[in-house]
């Protein structure tokens, strides 16, 4: 009798707890996908896409492979989607510098000082993830190395826009060779980076900076 009693109690206390009468199954793991990206990017920056692996991402971001698959699909995918995150966050102060009202010359110190103070920043892995994420690659990742080096070209000619809008309003002389000045900015700006993350600090870029706006100034 004392059993069967028991038996009932422990019956009862389980339709409490679960009242569907299901069996109770242990509650997964809560995957936050921002999170994730914020994490792989961060990993990205520092390692290359080369040099990170699933493993690097799952360990870091605490997940299963499945998981991370279920969420980007793909290495490529997320590698994508933390680049589209950088250019929004981290990166959106170029194209803001060249968009600010003011004279060319100014709209060029700015982006160049801004990416100093940038690519200089203790918070995050030295330099620009754009110019450093993917340079070199084996044959089975050349699409995306054709991608990052598009977006490299299209910062270049977002500088040549700016310097010809500033040479047809007067603001550079006639003979100033646009797209030779861009590019000159475009390989100032890699070259920044570059420096940073070899640990130049903020004033060691700044001073590559003002040497780098002396053609402005002519």
């Amino acid at each position: 009798m004392r059993r069967a009693c028991q038996g009932i109690i422990a019956v009862v206390a389980m339709e409490i707890e679960n009242p569907s009468g299901r069996r109770a199954r242990g509650r997964p793991r809560q995957f936050d996908r921002q999170e994730a990206l914020e994490t792989a990017l961060a990993l990205f920056q520092a390692r290359g896409y080369e040099g990170t692996s699933i493993a690097d991402l799952t360990d870091a971001i605490g997940v299963t492979a499945t998981s991370l698959y279920g969420a980007f699909q793909s290495k490529e995918a997320l590698f994508e989607e933390a680049v589209a995150l950088y250019q929004q966050r981290d990166g959106a102060f170029a194209a803001e510098a060249l968009e600010r009202p003011g004279s060319v010359q100014a709209a060029i110190r700015t982006l160049l000082t801004q990416a100093a103070q940038h690519y200089a920043a203790s918070d995050r892995p030295g330099g620009c993830f754009i110019s450093l994420g993917l340079l070199s690659c084996g044959p089975d990742h050349h699409a995306i190395a054709r991608r990052m080096t598009a977006r490299r070209i299209a910062a270049r000619e977002a500088i040549k826009a700016r310097l010809d809008r500033g040479k047809s309003q007067g603001e550079l002389p006639e003979t100033s060779d646009t797209e030779a000045l861009a590019a000159f900015y475009a390989a100032t700006l890699q070259g920044l980076s570059v420096q940073a993350r070899d640990g130049a600090s903020e004033q060691d870029l700044q001073a590559i900076v003002d040497l780098a706006l002396l053609p402005l100034c002519t």
